[in-house]
């Protein structure tokens, strides 16, 4: 079956773990800097409506985390876009 997993990804014990973790993780960085849910939703549709003058983009699936490296804290944006704002579709 190793092929399998090569084709779909191992589902192993070890993958589900460290998604857990770092999930973990995640919501202590946002507890560590204080914010409520409220705020980190308001920060959201704040920047898809920025991000929505230069980008077509669906504002309901942008999501943000905020995150822990070496260097600290980090906003990490997922943004689908659906095409840039003025281009033709392809």
């Amino acid at each position: 079956m190793g092929w399998l997993d090569s084709l779909f990804g191992s589902r192993s014990r070890g993958n589900s773990a460290s998604v857990a973790k770092q999930r973990l993780v995640e919501v202590l960085v946002q507890d560590h800097i204080k914010l409520t849910p409220e705020e980190m939703d308001a920060m959201r549709r704040d920047i898809a409506k920025v991000l929505s003058r230069h980008l077509d983009i669906d504002p309901g699936q942008v999501m943000i985390n905020i995150t822990r490296s070496a260097s600290g804290e980090n906003l990490v944006a997922n943004v689908p876009v659906k095409r840039m704002v003025g281009s033709r579709p392809s």
